[in-house]
């Protein structure tokens, strides 16, 4: 087994000691850790952090085993030569074996360690198939993240009906790390406290482990008014981590106060349509906006929207805002036609339509309810398949198609089918004539044809013609199947197989493994290093030469 006494000498000799700290690298909480595995000259990334893989040990000689098995001849102790990257600045060069404890960066912002090597005794560390890899690990330290939030007991106040309101602050540590020392401010403006001192809106925690929260609150006096008004709340929070760095949140809120309200309009907004028709039919839908109060309301706008299972038979817009008043007693109405496109026999839902106003000043608004519309009628399912999706020149290919009514009324139906150009029809029919489709019983028909051109061939669609409503309907349907894609293969030109390519190390009859290059990693660029480095790697190579010989 090759030694690595040499390797380990330098290790030590990289590795440094990381200057005390002003904390407890206990105290420290770590983020997920970002694993990757490496090959020589591969680089992962986490944060600010890069480690990129740069030597393994040397390939060896290998042998077969009497099943066929490449091996190693001697076996090769795992290892691997690291470098550290801080945004792209070289921090550490290290090499990493299955004993390595973890490396901490000297501030205690990530650490790396390897998780896994290649075996000892792989093919991979033999020359022909050489690409060894190890998996590595980064974890950066976990930082707090202080979340701020300012709310009321009511998003509204009214003067006189409402004499105070409750504030209330919530501070959350909604990030991967405790936070101390939490501050926590609540500014009022103009607003006042209902009792007692100022020092009620400061608040002062000891510590916030992540995804905990604390929350005060106090209590504010509604202002009396004559017009309404606004007044903003805000909120600030800031901690430190275990490093004493400090974090920070803030949030920041509005309180609307109106003077005592006035009674609300009666504004009512229906809609309506024939809850079950025919495919073959037409409907109205018919919209009433109704004034059922004792105030005007003006600037209406109503909005209406349709389901994507129906056409309008004109093309008119479904938006009015036409419309400056409406006065108590008084209504607006309007109608428009629309026409099923497919049947449905557990109904479309129709969407409300809504109607915006204001009155007093004050804006508001109001919906209609929905409604469900049933649509009789046949409901016809096209499809096209192929048996084979992969043939040889001149081979048969097996085209089915199908048709089948869904719906809830029958219906008389034609299908038509087309050979696609560069193809010949060896056997059976390529139509369906008319024919009573019944519901959910299933005709069609079944033909071969041979593809006598190479390439991609998409098979045009089938066309079923139907009347709408059984046999009364004189408006006539198409549907259109699918197109599926026939690949048709010449085997006179399939190219032969690669010849075995022979490296001048082999011993014939040893196939070389091709070794891919590793994916395009943009490599952060090192801080230049004294001349004594180079130095030091010199020894590295004429160390690890002398010593990793063969047992």
């Amino acid at each position: 087994m090759r030694r690595y006494t040499g390797a380990l000498v330098i290790a030590i000799w990289l590795v440094s000691q990381a200057p005390a700290a002003a904390f407890s690298p206990s105290d420290i909480e770590w983020s997920a850790a970002v694993t990757g595995t490496l090959h020589k000259g591969e680089s992962m990334i986490d944060g600010d952090y890069t480690v990129k893989a740069v030597q393994f040990p040397s390939a060896v000689q290998g042998r077969q085993d009497i099943q066929g098995n490449w091996l190693p001849e001697d076996n090769v102790d795992p290892m691997v030569y690291l470098e550290v990257y801080k945004k792209g600045t070289l921090i550490k060069e290290l090499i990493m074996t299955p004993q390595s404890e973890t490396y901490y960066d000297p501030d205690y912002e990530a650490k790396i360690y390897a998780t896994g090597f290649i075996s000892s005794s792989a093919k991979e560390w033999i020359f022909q198939y050489y690409n060894p890899w190890a998996t590595v690990a980064i974890e950066t330290r976990a930082k707090p993240k202080l979340d701020v939030a300012v709310s009321t007991d009511k998003s509204a106040y009214a003067s006189y009906d409402d004499r105070v309101m409750t504030a209330t602050v919530t501070v959350t540590n909604n990030g991967g790390a405790v936070v101390k020392n939490i501050d926590v401010n609540l500014n009022i403006g103009e607003l006042k406290l209902e009792g007692g001192s100022t020092d009620q809106i400061h608040k002062n925690f000891y510590k916030l482990d992540k995804g905990t929260s604390q929350s005060f609150s106090v209590i504010l006096s509604v202002p009396g008014l004559t017009s309404q008004k606004s007044y903003p709340l805000s909120a600030d929070a800031r901690g430190y981590d275990v490093k004493d760095l400090e974090y920070k949140g803030s949030a920041n809120s509005s309180i609307t106060v109106s003077p005592k309200p006035a009674l609300p309009p009666r504004i009512t907004i229906s809609k309506s349509v024939k809850n079950s028709i025919y495919l073959k039919d037409s409907a109205f839908v018919k919209i009433v906006v109704a004034n059922g109060g004792t105030y005007d309301v003006s600037n209406l706008t109503i909005k209406d929207s349709m389901n994507e299972k129906f056409g309008l038979m004109k093309n008119e817009s479904l938006q009015w805002d036409d419309i400056p008043m409406l006065k108590p007693g008084q209504e607006w109405v309007r109608s428009y036609e629309i026409k099923p496109l497919e049947a449905s026999l557990s109904g479309f839902t129709i969407p409300a339509a809504t109607v915006s106003f204001t009155y007093k000043n004050i804006n508001a608004s109001a919906s209609s309810q929905t409604t469900n519309v049933i649509v009789n009628g046949p409901k016809i399912i096209l499809n096209k398949t192929v048996n084979r999706a992969r043939v040889n020149i001149s081979e048969d290919v097996t085209v089915t198609v199908s048709i089948n009514n869904v719906g809830n009324m029958g219906t008389k139906a034609e299908v038509r089918d087309l050979l696609p150009e560069g193809a010949s029809l060896v056997s059976g029919p390529i139509s369906l004539a008319s024919t009573y489709l019944d519901y959910n019983k299933p005709q069609g028909f079944s033909y071969t044809i041979r593809m006598n051109t190479e390439g991609q061939i998409q098979l045009p669609a089938a066309l079923a013609n139907y009347t709408d409503v059984e046999f009364r309907g004189v408006g006539r349907a198409v549907k259109s199947s699918e197109t599926p894609v026939v690949t048709v293969i010449d085997p006179s030109k399939i190219p032969p197989p690669l010849p075995t390519v022979i490296t001048p190390t082999q011993a014939p009859g040893q196939e070389t493994a091709q070794a891919t290059a590793p994916a395009n990693t943009p490599e952060p660029t090192p801080t230049p290093i004294a001349s004594g480095f180079d130095i030091a790697v010199a020894a590295f190579a004429l160390v690890a030469a002398a010593v990793y010989g063969r047992r």
